[in-house]
This record gives structure tokens, sequence and C-alpha cells, in this order.
């Protein structure tokens, strides 16, 4: 049985795992990032809703801040404001809360989600997203004359010390590969390597969710063999089992 490490947040890793088990792969979670939500950008952004003609939320961790500080609150999102959530997992994580989605982009990537939103010249876009996210989506929508407003929805934890020797243990085991969700499980695993164990965290294969995920990993010389032509977990499963039987 091939086995592989999961990087994903403890609270995110139970339907990656799983989805590896039934495809014969064994999984360990071992968390680099932790995420800790920022209530007061969300719940001031949330306040100031009305007369904005969209809300984007860029990650299912976005989703879930949302949620959570609506719940806190008691409030609900205008009706008249409209919902773009980044990808199929963050749409999901939006409609269990009883969120009416009302755009997910067919491709995952930057440009498609600012497109997806059609003629946003003059109106307002809010966008609740991470703190170390990059300024693209910003730029782009700027670019189509949105009136742009950045609410941080949560901040992630690269790298968290008590992963540091489970990380470790699982190197030091017969795995046959690490995935990586985003750009920051990524850094996160670096950040968690000890000298000692960086030759073997390179020559791993690496398995990605996404092209910009597997950028992120082979700047930092990791060994990319697999991207998921889906960017969800059911994808990137599909892309390890993929990989594993082409090898055998």
């Amino acid at each position: 049985m091939k086995r592989v490490v999961v990087t994903r947040p403890v609270d995110q890793a139970a339907d990656l795992i799983a989805l590896l088990a039934r495809r014969g792969i064994w999984a360990t979670g071992v968390p680099t990032v932790t995420i800790e939500p920022q209530a007061d950008s969300l719940d001031d952004a949330l306040a100031r809703l009305d007369g904005a003609g969209w809300l984007v939320i860029t990650s299912a961790n976005g989703a879930n801040a949302v949620l959570e500080r609506l719940a806190a609150a008691g409030r609900r999102l205008p009706v008249e404001t409209r919902v773009a959530a980044v990808g199929p997992a963050t749409a999901r994580a939006l409609e269990a809360g009883g969120v009416r989605v009302d755009h997910v982009p067919d491709d995952y990537l930057t440009a498609a989600i600012a497109a997806g939103l059609g003629d946003v010249a003059g109106r307002r876009v809010v966008l609740a997203r991470a703190e170390a996210a990059t300024a693209d989506l910003r730029q782009s929508l700027l670019a189509r004359h949105a009136v742009v407003e950045e609410a941080i929805a949560y901040r992630t934890v690269e790298g968290p010390a008590g992963s540091r020797e489970a990380l470790r243990d699982a190197l030091r085991r017969d795995v046959d590969g690490v995935t990586f969700t985003s750009g920051s499980t990524v850094r996160g695993f670096i950040a968690l390597l000890g000298i000692a164990d960086r030759p073997r965290a390179e020559a791993l294969p690496a398995f990605c969710i996404g092209p910009v995920t597997a950028d992120t990993a082979r700047r930092v010389g990791l060994r990319v063999v697999a991207v998921a032509r889906e960017h969800t977990a059911a994808g990137l499963a599909e892309a390890i089992a993929d990989y594993f039987t082409e090898e055998a």
C-alpha cells in the first residue's frame, strides 16, 4: 500500500485522507499550517455590506470564518449582495451554512474569478481573504474599475511547532509522497524541516492541488510529480492515484 503525508490543517484533512483510503492509499495527517480567524476585520466588513455588489470569498477557510462571524452577530448577508466562491469546496462550505452562492468560476485562477463577476465598474466588491493572500485578485478587479474593499478573514500560521516531530517521524518512515493544497502548506512544510530531513523531503514526490501551489513547491526545490486537473480534494486524490498506477 502506498503511503502519503497530508499537510492540511487538522480540521480539513479528513476528507482528503478518506478519498485516498478509497483508492487504496494510506495517508497520515501532519498539519504544516494552522488557521486563526481574524474576527475584528471581518466583523467590520460584514457590518458594512449594504450596497456592496459582490462578496468574494477566496477559500473554504474564508467561508468558514464568514459563517462563524455571521452566526456570532446574528446577521444575514444583504439580499442585494451577490456571493462569489473561488472554487467548489468554498461554495460547498458556504451553501452548507445557508449562504447562496451566485458565482463559481470554471477555472480557479484570478483572471477567471474577476471576469466572472461581470461589469463591476464603480461597484463595491468586498474580498474576504487570508492575511497572506497575494494582491492579484485585487489588482484584476481594480483593472475592471471596481471599488475594492478587503477584509482579513483569517491568518495562516506556517510551520506550527507542534508538527515538527510528527513530520520528522513521517519522513523517516517509508512514505511515498507528500500532498500540498496551498502555497502556505508548502512554506509550512519547508519551515518544519530540519537540515538532516531536507534531502529526503526534496526526493519525495510532491502532489499539488493546483498550478499556483505547484509553482510554490518547485521554487523551494520540491519534486512535483502531479497536479490535480480539478483543484479540489477529490481531484488531488485522483491525480495521486493515477500517478501511482502509472508508476506501478
